[in-house]
C-alpha cells in the first residue's frame, strides 16, 4: 500500500476515534550505523524506547528540507509533554557538503529534538536502500553550487522498537503527523 494510502487509512481510524489502532509493521527500515553531528558513531538501536522520525535531505536544499524541518518544529510544539519521547533523525544525502558541523549548525535553526547524520556515500546508500528512499545528484554546470540533489520526501515514523509504522508523505499536515505519532506513542506504551 502506498504511503499516502496508508496515511489516509490511519486518518480514517483517527477520525473514528480509534487512537489506539494497531499499526502494521512496514516492510522498510532496519538498524544502521552512521556518524552524528558531533562526529560520533551513531546506531539507530541506541534510540530504543523512543519513537523516531527519519527524514532524508540535505542542508543546501532550497525548499523541501527547510519546510519539513519547520513543520517538525510545529509537530514538537503540538506534542507537548510527549515531545520528549520523540527523536528526529535528519540523514543527509549530500555527505560531500554536509559535514557533522554543517548539519549541527543547520539543525540549530529549528526547535526539534534532532540528530543530524552523515557518513560515506556507501554508508548512506545502504540506509537509503533500507528505507526505500531515493536521491539523485543533478549536475549544475553553470552554478557555483555545482550540483543539486533530487530526493524522496517521505517522513518515516518508527516505534520504540525501531520498526517503521507510518510513512508520512510530504503533503502530510502538522496535525496528521502529530496524530500519527500519538498512535505510535500509544502503541509503544
Amino acid at each position: 500500500m502506498k504511503g499516502w494510502m496508508r496515511l489516509a487509512a490511519l486518518l480514517l481510524l483517527l477520525a473514528a476515534g480509534c487512537r489506539h489502532a494497531e499499526l502494521p509493521v512496514l516492510p522498510v527500515g532496519g538498524d544502521f550505523v552512521l556518524t552524528d553531528f558531533n562526529n560520533q558513531r551513531f546506531e539507530l538501536s541506541s534510540l530504543r524506547g523512543k519513537a523516531v522520525l527519519i527524514f532524508f535531505g540535505y542542508t543546501s536544499c532550497p525548499d523541501v528540507c527547510p519546510t519539513t524541518l519547520s513543520k517538525l518544529s510545529s509537530v514538537y510544539t503540538r506534542l507537548g509533554a510527549d515531545s520528549h519521547r520523540v527523536k528526529t533523525l535528519y540523514i543527509t544525502v549530500d555527505p560531500a557538503r554536509d559535514t557533522p558541523l554543517v548539519l549541527k549548525e543547520d539543525l540549530s535553526s529549528f526547535q526539534i529534538d534532532a540528530i543530524g547524520l552523515t557518513g560515506t556515500k556507501s554508508e548512506i546508500d545502504k540506509v537509503v536502500g533500507l528505507y526505500g528512499a531515493s536521491y539523485e545528484i543533478i549536475p549544475l554546470p553553470d552554478s557555483a553550487a555545482k550540483y543539486t540533489v533530487a530526493h524522496s520526501t517521505t517522513l518515516y515514523g518508527l516505534d520504540a522498537k525501531g520498526r517503521a509504522r507510518i510513512l508520512f508523505p510530504y503533503e502530510a499536515t502538522v496535525d496528521q503527523i502529530v496524530e500519527g505519532m500519538r498512535v505510535i506513542l500509544a502503541s509503544s506504551s
